[in-house]
């Protein structure tokens, strides 16, 4: 239980969020206009891609991904046991190494694609320039994504936790929220901060939004593209008890970027929420959650 007045203060920031955010959401509901703005909004750009070229990016990215990591995973996990902090540094170098290699394999994929083309005497379609939203309105968008995101996620991991449960599947946390408990070294939780507030909306953000969700959006629309790359959003982290949460969370990612066109949006609403559920964490209302 939250006892010391940081703790307290988190806990009332928290309180002031989850109400807040159910309080806008209830106006966006009522709101028609504002429904109107948001689902009936379409500013992404025609991404110019072939279904070789998509499938070549994503080979690109994973592989970068999990090649780099495991390079990291040989080169400094015998030094990582038995080490204060084990578990921490394994979460800070390993995912910094599997998201690092993912925005590799994201920065490669159009310098081979203009290579491929080069070599036919030609060159790749040239990229739309995306809507460009100055920061405040940007910031905006972020907390009012994010606004929406906490008592909607709220409310359905109750649900979805009291389902697991009655059908007898395993409704416990990430690892990374024990993990984050159980750290003591300041440097370490810095890491673990940075990889799950940067490097992982960065590169999450360009996978799941950017790359699938537009490609599907383009070739079968909306609703196929909110629903695969949901799904596979939750099915990455590997967690019965978030797999529908974030599965959710991906598709009002996914709505907001297609709204504002612009990927820096669900890349900072991403790491908001993010660092909102360390936050709670480090409050003791996880203790309170089913």
């Amino acid at each position: 239980m939250p006892n010391g007045p940081a703790q307290l203060s988190l806990v009332a920031l928290e309180m002031t969020l989850l109400f807040g955010g159910a309080g806008f959401l209830l106006w966006l509901l009522v709101n028609a206009r504002q429904r109107q703005r948001w689902l009936g909004t379409n500013a992404l750009t025609y991404w110019e891609v072939s279904i070789p070229e998509f499938l070549m990016a994503a080979m690109l990215v994973f592989a970068g991904g999990f090649m780099v990591q495991a390079a990291v995973h040989s080169l400094a996990g015998p030094h990582l046991a038995g080490q204060a902090d084990q578990a921490g540094l394994e979460l800070f170098l390993y995912g910094a190494g599997f998201h690092g290699g993912i925005l590799g394999g994201c920065s490669l994929f159009p310098l081979l694609r203009r290579r491929l083309y080069a070599e036919y005497g030609s060159q790749p379609p040239p990229l739309r320039a995306a809507p460009t939203l100055a920061w405040d309105r940007l910031l905006r968008y972020a907390l009012g994504t994010l606004l929406v995101a906490l008592p909607v996620l709220t409310v359905l991991s109750l649900g979805w936790t009291a389902g697991l449960r009655a059908a007898g599947l395993p409704d416990q946390p990430q690892d990374l929220i024990g993990v984050f408990i159980e750290t003591r070294s300041p440097l370490v939780v810095t890491g673990m901060l940075l990889v799950a507030c940067v490097l992982a909306p960065l590169s999450e953000e360009l996978i799941f939004r950017a790359g699938l969700y537009r490609f599907i959006r383009q070739k079968l629309g909306r609703w196929p593209a909110l629903l695969v790359s949901g799904v596979c959003f939750g099915i990455l982290h590997g967690n019965w008890a978030g797999f529908l949460p974030l599965a959710v969370l991906g598709m009002l990612l996914a709505l907001v970027y297609e709204a504002t066109g612009s990927i820096r949006v669900p890349v900072l609403a991403h790491s908001l929420f993010n660092l909102n559920t360390i936050l709670i964490v480090l409050s003791g209302l996880h203790d309170l959650s089913p």
